[in-house]
């Protein structure tokens, strides 16, 4: 993958315009971001990005590491997921959510735990089933650094005008790991629970929870139906309502641990039936 600094043209005749500044062109992916930059990820393998005037450089990087590179991700025939994903022993959990469900906050807690951590926001799943490790960093608002016992100096904002900072983190060298587990975190009024996941719920989530899933327009569309069919014949899908206004994030990781331990017996048990 090459990325450069340079200008990008604006959306041509032919471009599919699409919400939040996106746009599609062929076999390039483009997005105007206001007062920091307009990007282009092109044919899988290469990245323009030109940044606006006085834009704050965090800003750029973000959006480059974000949105540019999902879309680039999906170019390359990858199902590009809006979560984290951990190890567990030979595989992996993928974690999903909206912004502001709480992810960043639980992979923090699954590596306080000694659990390694791929990748954090974008999670891109190959043909095989596989996630893919990312960044060895989390992205932490200053009160789950706080609940972390860790301080923000030395850390760099993820915006300049955000308490939002990058948290590094170590891990051992991993390679790409089966996703075994898919768990969508959701809030109710009510305490917390596990909802399995099946059929149509599945697909539903995996689009719902697609990162940048307005560019799924066409063949991109047609790969991301391939990839979450493939991946829900292999993953298992559970829901986690947890309660609305409560800091429940050791809870959701003891549960969330809890049930896939209980499924691994499960499946010891299976193949030894």
């Amino acid at each position: 993958m090459t990325i450069r600094v340079g200008p990008v043209a604006t959306p041509g005749p032919a471009a599919v315009p699409l919400p939040l500044g996106l746009w599609v062109d062929g076999e390039a992916t483009g997005v105007d971001v206001p007062e920091v930059g307009r990007f282009l990820a092109e044919r899988g393998c290469r990245i323009t990005v030109q940044p606006y005037d006085g834009a704050d450089p965090g800003a750029v990087r973000l959006f480059l590491l974000g949105t540019a590179l999902g879309c680039l991700l999906v170019q390359r025939g990858l199902l590009v997921l809006h979560g984290n994903a951990f190890r567990v022993g030979s595989a992996c959990a993928v974690v999903l959510g909206h912004s502001g469900a709480g992810k960043s906050t639980l992979a923090a807690e699954m590596h306080r735990r000694g659990l390694d951590v791929l990748s954090d926001d974008v999670v891109p799943v190959d043909a095989t089933g596989h996630a893919l490790p990312g960044f060895p960093r989390i992205r932490l608002w200053q009160d789950a650094l706080d609940r972390l016992g860790v301080g923000s100096g030395g850390l760099s904002r993820v915006r300049a005008e955000h308490d939002k900072f990058h948290l590094p983190i170590e891990r051992a060298g991993l390679a790409p790991l089966p996703v075994r587990w898919l768990y969508v975190l959701d809030r109710h009024d009510g305490p917390l629970r596990l909802v399995p996941q099946r059929g149509a719920e599945v697909f539903t989530a995996l689009h719902e929870h697609a990162y940048r899933n307005e560019v799924l327009v066409g063949t991109a569309r047609r790969t991301h139906l391939a990839r979450s069919a493939a991946l829900a014949a292999t993953a298992r899908m559970t829901r986690v309502d947890r309660p609305r206004g409560v800091d429940s994030v050791v809870a959701s990781a003891d549960a969330i641990l809890a049930d896939i331990a209980a499924t691994e017996r499960e499946g010891r048990h299976a193949r030894t039936a």
